[in-house]
C-alpha cells in the first residue's frame, strides 16, 4: 500500500530503508545517519524506557530534540514477533496520520521522521528475516511533561487535578473531532504539562491510529472507557473519583448535547465491559 507523503515532508528511499521526514530536518537527519538502517539501529541501541513501554532515545538534530522509538508489536503476537513487521507501511502510516491530525488541530506531538528498513543481517533466526522489516518513529520532544500515570502518582493538588481533568476532556475531544481514532488510549498515552494557571495535554503513541471522519459516539465512548479502565487497572480511580470523571466528561461534551446523549446511551454496554475487565484485573492480582 502506498502511503501519501504529508505536506511539508519528503519521502526518502535509500538502500533498504523507506522514510518520511520533515523537509526542514531531512538534511540534518542524513548527516546524522538517521535515514539509514545502521544509524537508526545504533540510536535505538541506546534507548531506555520503563518496563512494558516502548524504549525511546533522545536525539539532537540541530536545535531540535527528538524522541525516537522502535515500532513493536503488542497483543498476543507481541512476545513472538517483537519488532518484526511484514512491510514498511506501519511506521510510515503513523507519521502520516500524526501529521494530518496535527494539521487538523489535534493535540498530538509534532512528527519528525519515521520509516522502516529490512531486518536481514540483524540476527540469526533464519532466512525468513530477509523478508521482515523493522520500524522507527520520531517526534519532537515534549518538554516539561510527564505521562498522566506518573503525574497522578506524584500527588497533584486538588486545583491542579481539576485543571488537568478539564484539559484532558477538552484535549481528547479535539483529538476525536479531528478524526483521530486511538487504538490504545490509556493514561501513559496522555502527557501532562503544567503551566502557571493552566494545563496542556498531549495525546501520544499513535501507532495504528487512524483518521475516521465523523467518529461515531460508539467509537468515542469505547476509547473514553478504555481510558477509564486504565485508571481502574492502575488503582488510580480513587484519586480521580466520580467528581473528576464527571468533570472530564463535561469538558469532553461541552456545547454538544447530542454527543452527550449519544455517549450516555453507550454507558450500560461499556459498564458491562468494565466489569469483565475488572474481573481479569482481580484474577491477575490474586495469581
Amino acid at each position: 500500500m502506498t502511503i501519501a507523503t504529508p505536506p511539508g515532508f519528503v519521502a526518502v528511499n535509500e538502500g533498504d530503508g523507506r522514510w518520511l521526514a520533515d523537509a526542514t530536518l531531512a538534511d540534518d537527519l542524513r548527516r546524522a545517519h538517521l535515514l539509514d538502517a545502521d544509524g537508526v539501529r545504533a540510536a535505538l541501541a541506546r534507548a531506555e524506557g520503563a518496563e512494558g513501554r516502548a524504549r525511546t532515545a533522545l536525539v539532537s538534530i540541530g536545535l531540535a530534540q527528538l524522541v525516537l522509538r522502535g515500532v513493536h508489536r503488542g497483543g498476543l503476537l507481541g512476545p513472538l514477533l517483537g519488532d518484526a513487521l511484514f512491510g514498511p507501511d506501519r511506521p510510515l502510516r503513523e507519521i502520516a496520520v500524526t501529521a494530518a491530525l496535527r494539521s487538523a488541530g489535534a493535540p498530538v506531538p509534532r512528527p519528525a521522521f519515521g520509516g522502516a528498513f529490512r531486518s536481514h543481517g540483524a540476527g540469526s533466526r533464519g532466512a525468513w528475516r530477509a523478508f521482515v522489516w523493522n520500524g522507527a518513529v520520531a517526534t519532537w520532544f515534549e518538554a516539561e511533561t510527564r505521562d498522566a500515570e506518573a503525574w497522578l502518582r506524584a500527588g497533584p493538588s486538588q486545583a491542579s487535578l481539576a485543571r488537568a481533568l478539564e484539559s484532558a476532556g477538552a484535549a481528547v475531544r479535539r483529538f476525536h473531532d479531528a478524526g483521530g481514532s486511538h487504538p490504545d488510549l490509556h493514561l501513559k498515552n496522555l502527557l501532562v504539562r503544567e503551566l502557571a494557571d493552566r494545563c496542556e495535554i498531549v495525546v501520544i503513541d499513535l501507532d495504528r491510529a487512524r483518521i475516521v471522519p465523523d467518529l461515531a459516539a460508539r467509537q468515542r465512548m469505547a476509547q473514553l472507557m478504555r481510558l477509564y479502565r486504565s485508571l481502574l487497572k492502575r488503582d488510580l480511580l480513587r484519586l480521580v473519583g466520580e467528581p473528576g470523571c464527571t468533570a472530564f466528561f463535561r469538558a469532553y461534551t461541552r456545547g454538544d448535547d447530542a454527543l452527550r446523549d449519544g455517549l450516555l446511551a453507550r454507558l450500560p454496554a461499556e459498564r458491562r465491559r468494565v466489569a469483565r475487565h475488572a474481573l481479569c484485573y482481580w484474577r491477575s492480582e490474586s495469581s
